[in-house]
């Protein structure tokens, strides 16, 4: 006889239950308690799916669009007749939106998704081990940082738009670089992405506050016990963090590695503040949609097969390769999206459960 697994176990017990459940209440031996409690069950249930259903939605449409408009054929853009499918499937958009004219796409994801690593990397160390510090170390003046940290999420970027980019235009610290260089003044560090790996190092990148403040939650549930027993070996700060910390909360880590992947691949603030260059997508994006008929006219000279199939003068051509770029650019974001998922959700949902 085979030995059914935990899982296997609780869904025959469910499916039982069920029909235990129906057989009850046609033989009339259910108490009026067991029915509303069952019916109760099952409504909540049914507000579940709709719920799930609705966000699937929500969440599935514009993309599904952005697939439909991208993939039409030329010749029946115009055609309102079909909502959800093209009525002809053609890949002349996507080519065009991925030729160098346009997005040059295979040498530019190449360059963001290493920016994009690197200041994924950083960020995710530095909030982890600031928002560490806030959870386990106690001194004066760390709830006022603390504050301060919560501010960053609270202030709008805008706001700090000047100071940041006054900052980098003459960066220094103490004026110490000015002192080595000799000229008394600091280096101007705007149009290189090592502004931007600044910023994340230091934790002061992309929604830093808003990762600082989840870790901390997480590394407050975890159990202290083990990390006192570190500290009378001789452990460390940093070997107790690297060694024991970040092992328990790897889902943690996870969740906010995602998170930070995707608002720096899609970040267009800093990018265009601190280093405005177009082999980063989602920037040359945004600029491509202020000229996107001078940008497909360009690339239909140097394609005579598109020349014949596409009016760049025509809005809803334009409408499907503004739709085709986007799709392109977000399309690595889905790939690892379904690579990590699972694991995604996991952290999100345990984050800050269980300690002492």
């Amino acid at each position: 006889m085979t030995k059914l697994s935990r899982k296997e176990r609780m869904q025959k017990a469910e499916q039982m239950a069920g029909i235990s459940f129906w057989v009850d209440l046609r033989k009339g031996r259910l108490t009026k308690y067991a029915i509303q409690k069952q019916v109760k069950r099952m409504i909540a249930m049914i507000f579940r799916y709709v719920i799930l259903i609705c966000l699937g939605f929500v969440v599935i449409t514009p993309l599904w669009k952005l697939a439909k408009d991208a993939f039409t054929a030329p010749i029946v853009l115009g055609d309102k007749s079909s909502i959800w499918f093209p009525q002809k499937l053609s890949t002349v958009f996507v080519g065009i939106a991925t030729s160098k004219q346009v997005l040059d796409y295979w040498p530019n994801v190449a360059y963001t998704l290493g920016i994009t690593v690197v200041l994924t990397f950083l960020q995710v160390l530095s909030t982890g081990l600031a928002s560490y510090s806030f959870a386990r170390l106690k001194f004066k003046g760390s709830n006022i940082l603390f504050v301060l940290v919560i501010l960053t999420i609270v202030v709008p970027s805008d706001a700090l738009m000047l100071a940041q980019y006054g900052a980098f235009r003459n960066f220094d610290v103490f004026g110490l670089i000015g002192l080595i260089n000799g000229t008394g003044v600091g280096i101007n560090m705007v149009g290189k992405p090592l502004a931007q790996f600044v910023l994340a190092g230091t934790g002061m990148g992309v929604k830093s506050g808003l990762y600082i403040y989840y870790m901390r939650q997480a590394i407050r549930g975890l159990p202290i016990s083990v990390e006192e027993a570190a500290h009378v070996d001789g452990a460390g700060f940093l070997r107790t963090f690297f060694s024991i910390v970040v092992p328990s909360m790897s889902g943690t880590i996870l969740t906010v590695s995602v998170l930070s992947f995707l608002w720096n691949y899609t970040d267009t603030y800093f990018t265009s503040l601190l280093n405005p260059n177009v082999r980063h997508l989602p920037y040359k994006y945004s600029n491509l949609q202020s000229n996107v008929r001078w940008a497909m006219d360009s690339a239909l000279k140097k394609n005579a097969e598109w020349l014949t199939q596409v009016d760049p003068e025509n809005p809803f051509a334009q409408t499907a390769l503004i739709s085709a770029c986007a799709l392109v650019i977000v399309l690595p974001l889905i790939i690892m999206y379904a690579f990590v998922q699972k694991r995604f959700v996991q952290g999100a949902a345990r984050s800050g459960l269980g300690g002492d």
